[in-house]
């Protein structure tokens, strides 16, 4: 079985005024093909910043070390190469899906962006692939759900929405950052099962999760 993603002596730095914080310092580990890894820590010990220094989308810092995909080194590569992978390849769900969507835009359309931005469909095509994975997450209504925005849903219906943006450009890896951590207990087991499911399709789909 192949290695999907290496991450090497990974090293995070933040300078604040007095002194450097370093978020994370000399961590391993590899993801293969098929597997689910977690990362389990206590609150603030760089879980976060480790799954957004994968995707480059930390500021303010100093990092180290490298991270491979495919085996091929994506620590330093041009922004435009790295926005080939961003959403497309990888993709990542966030820990506050109501902060992480856009406010101001609708969830049609946000959908719509992504998939159109990664994919040569035309905006029917598009809407249609949307629509057909906001309902696969089981969320109800999901013509109406196009035109709604993230402020009118609840936590575990942004969170669907998120999951569902996170699949809609049939990325090779997911990362999911604490995807369970703002929804109450029931709601959390939904999305993990949805989670299990997703990857038992997806493996018997692409050969890969």
């Amino acid at each position: 079985m192949e290695k999907l993603l290496e991450v090497n002596n990974l090293e995070i730095q933040f300078k604040s005024q007095k002194n450097v914080v370093y978020a994370v310092n000399g961590l391993s580990f590899h993801v293969y093909e098929k597997e689910i890894l977690g990362i389990i820590g206590e609150s603030g010990c760089g879980k976060t910043v480790t799954c957004r220094s994968i995707l480059k989308l930390n500021n303010s810092h100093k990092e180290k070390g490298n991270i491979k995909f495919n085996g091929v080194d994506i620590s330093n590569i041009e922004q435009k190469e790295l926005n080939k992978i961003r959403g497309n390849k990888i993709a990542m769900i966030f820990q506050n899906p109501s902060s992480a969507l856009n406010p101001v835009i609708t969830i049609g359309r946000q959908l719509i962006e992504i998939i159109k931005s990664h994919q040569k469909v035309t905006d029917e095509q598009a809407k249609e692939k949307s629509i057909a994975l906001i309902k696969k997450m089981g969320v109800p209504d999901p013509d109406a759900k196009m035109k709604e925005y993230p402020h009118q849903q609840s936590g575990g219906i942004n969170q669907r929405i998120m999951i569902a943006m996170a699949l809609s450009c049939n990325p090779e890896l997911i990362i999911a950052d604490e995807p369970t951590s703002s929804l109450d207990v029931t709601i959390q087991n939904q999305v993990l099962e949805i989670f299990k499911e997703l990857k038992k399709k997806l493996c018997e789909h692409r050969g890969r999760w």
